[in-house]
């Protein structure tokens, strides 16, 4: 072994690798002394001295310690192959945590080895080599870092390159410099006319006198010929891009020379620096200008001797203070005696800071008081003059009037938190008064506040009747008593037309904001005279908060009143009501139901139900009446009286009732052509108010009718009573138009609105249906059940079909059919069903044989 020894340690002496071998079978590392010293270990005995793997592999870092066992295994398993593989170890006095807490230094290592195997053909030792490698793996570390900044730096660079092989004539044109003049790579060729060519005739010496600088005296003609003084250049000249326009470019190159330093390559590189030179032409240009202004100019100058404290004021300077030229001394004190003594503290800092070489120059703003005792804003500006060792021996400078933008800006900062038309404060100020009040509010043993909204119950019609400018006037009116009757400390502000609102600070109880409340409603109430001689009677909708509720912020307590006013004005108006937390669960369930509501709609949620309409004479199905209805996806059904109030209130009904159409039409198409008859099904669609006065409710059906071919008097629109008597001109001129496409109307609830029999018989109406009140009144034996005999004699005499709702009795069927009413509609008949349950009924009837509405 002593031998084998011996060879290692010559043959390590000869190179600069270390030597190991591992006796597999007595689990024992041989390392060579290099390999040693690589390891920080002890040298010990080299004849004698064995180490244990572990010596070494304890010192391989986490990382790499896996992948060496694993070329050990695929030794051990039989792997013909000699292995090789790089890893970090550190060195044995580094493992312990040093006393500054510094890392290991890691040094790089490629292990070699191979397996010995005895005659029976299993591995007995490993035996391999190992060479420090850290230089090269840092060098190749460090040349990774170049190479990424060069592709980061060229990749960045906004110039464009060029290689210029003065051998071929030929020149590589880089992809940026072909772009710098709006030219694809594919459009230039590589010959240098390419570039030439399109430099400024004017321009064009510029270049060649540059690159014949850079040229090599030829040796033949002139044997003391040297190189060129300049081994680079860089010019800038005027180039034509592709469009034909003129740019400036700023051209740098450098010589490649060959043995005999003659030039045999130019390389470098071109920017379009046209924007510098148009700065520089108007930088010029600038200054001439400034020149000419400067004596022009409306600012005073001064200038400041700091070590002498002697002051020139220009006669400027004087004039803007209201002085004549020998009313000002040459002393500072003529200038800061006469600034506010607010503003003086500031003034001297600004000065300090500039002298002392803090802030590059001086400028600051300032009031100051001229001759007359007018208070002017000043702006000043001024650069210190310093000497070699940069101390400020003289300071000058010009003094601008600012006195008419100050008060603009203060103009536009009070209108950006007040009513232009009140001077109240806006919403943006109340906010920040309420959430002041908050903040004090915060501290124990403050007192209790309240937010007060007074919104004007019916103002809009005060507009329409007698015109904006008279709203205006009883709005100011309005808001003038309202200030009248607010306490010092209070906020009153005018948060949008007819609405205003008051922060009162600091009551004792709730009783407080109730009696202020009540103070506001009756200087509303209180008449407003006109000229006319009438005089306008207001009355408002009033909602409180109170801080005793707990908020957070201030637009949670402004909601809050707003919500409680709401459910003034919903109470009747005229009213107060004060903020409670049922009324924020209710508002909060509104705004689910909304948002439900508005996904429902997209993502098909809705859909319609059918009610057979019947022919009282026969019981035969004649029709039916689409009902929308809402399966949510977690409440399950929802009530219609539940959602269409909020889709009215929210405009989402016309959508949905634009998509309700267009399915009752289609249904009633599959319908028509499934179950033929003589005299076709109809279907009754209801249309909102909204969708009849705000959706094209004339252009929706024609394009529907165009689309589904359906005759046009099976389908009937029912409008509501209340609808009609809004504005019965309108909507006569609109149902007359629907009326003109053959398509039926009907007036849906008749007898519970206010119609007018002068215009009923004006408007284009087909049918009328009585409201299941009256028909439910026929069973109940109350008076008004003559009112349905009485609406369907009046549909005999206008020649209009009348349709009964919501009959539940054979008896109310019988009654119905001796006074002639044509058509029916309840549970007697049958439920709303969805379109395969209808069909069954439909289908029964054909089995039945029963007469179909002739």
């Amino acid at each position: 072994m002593n031998t084998n020894i011996d060879r290692y340690l010559l043959a390590e002496m000869a190179g600069s690798e270390g030597v190991w071998d591992w006796d597999l079978r007595s689990d024992t590392l041989y390392l060579s002394p290099r390999f040693k010293g690589f390891l920080g270990l002890a040298p010990g005995d080299t004849g004698r001295d064995a180490n244990r793997p572990n010596d070494w592999l304890s010192l391989v870092h986490p990382e790499d310690v896996d992948w060496l066992h694993a070329s050990f295994e695929a030794q051990m398993v039989g792997l013909s192959v000699p292995f090789q593989i790089e890893h970090r170890v550190r060195r044995a006095e580094s493992s312990a945590p040093s006393a500054n807490g510094a890392k290991p230094r890691w040094r790089w290592l490629v292990c070699r080895g191979m397996a010995v195997m005895d005659d029976a053909g299993m591995p007995v030792r490993l035996v391999g080599s190992v060479a420090d490698i850290t230089d090269r793996k840092h060098a190749e570390q460090e040349l990774r870092r170049s190479e990424e900044r060069y592709a980061l730096a060229a990749a960045a660079s906004n110039d464009g390159l060029y290689d210029w092989d003065l051998v071929t004539d030929r020149v590589y044109y880089s992809p940026r410099w072909a772009s710098l003049l709006g030219l694809a790579p594919g459009e230039l060729t590589d010959d240098p006319r390419e570039w030439l060519g399109r430099i400024h005739p004017a321009d064009r010496t510029i270049l060649t006198d540059a690159l014949g600088g850079m040229a090599t005296a030829d040796p033949d003609a002139d044997p003391g010929g040297e190189p060129a003084a300049d081994a680079a250049f860089q010019v800038e000249y005027r180039m034509r891009n592709a469009a034909g326009a003129t740019r400036w470019m700023a051209c740098r190159g450098i010589a490649v020379l060959d043995e005999a330093g003659k030039p045999i390559r130019l390389v470098g590189s071109q920017a379009d620096v046209t924007d510098r030179k148009t700065a520089e032409q108007r930088l010029r240009q600038s200054e001439e200008r400034y020149a000419l202004a400067a004596a022009g100019a409306a600012d005073g100058l001064w200038d400041w001797h700091l070590d002498s404290g002697e002051v020139y004021y220009s006669p400027r300077w004087k004039a803007m203070l209201g002085f004549d030229d020998a009313e000002i001394a040459g002393t500072v004190d003529e200038w800061f005696q006469r600034v506010l003594p607010d503003d003086l503290d500031g003034l001297r800092t600004a000065v300090t800071l500039h002298v002392a070489g803090e802030r590059p120059h001086l400028q600051h703003e300032f009031r100051i008081r001229s001759k007359a005792g007018a208070e002017l804003w000043m702006l000043v500006r001024g650069l210190a003059v310093r000497n070699d060792r940069g101390c400020a021996v003289r300071m000058a400078g010009s003094m601008t009037d600012i006195t008419a933008r100050k008060q603009a800006e203060q103009q536009i900062l009070f209108n950006a938190v007040h009513d232009s038309m009140t001077g109240l404060p806006n919403r943006t100020l109340l906010l920040d008064r309420i959430g002041q009040a908050l903040d004090r509010n915060r501290r124990a043993g403050a007192r209790p506040f309240a937010v007060i909204i007074v919104d004007l119950d019916r103002f809009k019609a005060i507009n329409d009747a007698l015109g904006s400018s008279t709203g205006d006037r009883v709005l100011r009116i309005v808001a003038q008593r309202l200030d009248v009757n607010r306490r010092v400390g209070d906020t009153l502000a005018r948060l949008s037309a007819d609405e205003f609102a008051v922060l009162l600070d600091e009551l004792d109880d709730a009783g407080d904001a109730l009696e202020a409340a009540e103070r506001m409603a009756r200087a509303i109430s209180r008449p407003v005279p006109q000229e006319e001689g009438r005089d306008i009677v207001l009355t408002a909708s009033i909602g409180v908060a109170l801080s005793q509720t707990g908020y957070e912020r201030a637009e949670d307590m402004l909601r809050d009143a707003s919500l409680a006013m709401y459910r003034a004005k919903s109470g009747g108006r005229a009213r107060i009501d004060v903020f409670d937390a049922n009324l924020r669960r209710q508002a909060m369930a509104a705004m689910r139901l909304e948002a439900d509501l508005r996904a429902a709609l997209e993502q098909g949620q809705l859909c319609l139900h059918y009610q057979p309409i019947v022919l009282l004479e026969t019981g035969a199905i004649a029709g039916f009446e689409a009902l929308m209805r809402w399966n949510h996806p977690d409440r399950g059904p929802v009530s219609p009286v539940e959602f269409i109030p909020l889709a009215e209130e929210t405009g989402l009904i016309a959508p949905m009732g634009r998509w309700a159409l267009g399915e009752a039409v289609r249904q009633l198409a599959a319908w028509q052509a499934r179950f033929p008859r003589p005299v076709p099904l109809f279907m009754s669609v209801n249309v909102s108010t909204r969708q009849f006065r705000d959706d094209d409710l004339v252009g929706a059906v024609r394009d529907l009718l165009d689309a589904v071919p359906i005759p046009p008097s099976s389908l009937k629109l029912e409008v509501t009573e209340s609808l009609l008597m809004k504005d019965p001109d309108e909507c006569r001129m609109l149902m007359q138009s629907i009326r003109d496409m053959d398509v039926r109307i009907s007036i849906d609830d008749f007898g519970t609105g206010y119609s007018s029999l002068a215009y009923l018989h004006k408007l284009p109406v087909d049918v009328l249906k009585i409201d299941r009140s009256f028909v439910r009144a026929v069973s109940m034996g109350e008076s008004n059940a003559a009112i349905v005999q009485v609406i369907a004699g009046l549909a005999t005499i206008l020649r209009l079909d009348t349709v009964a709702e919501g009959v539940e009795t054979a008896d109310e069927a019988v009654y119905l059919r001796g006074i002639l009413c044509k058509y029916a509609q309840g549970f007697h008949f049958a439920r709303p069903a969805l379109p395969e349950a209808v069909e069954r009924l439909l289908a029964a009837e054909v089995c039945a044989g029963l007469p179909a509405p002739a």
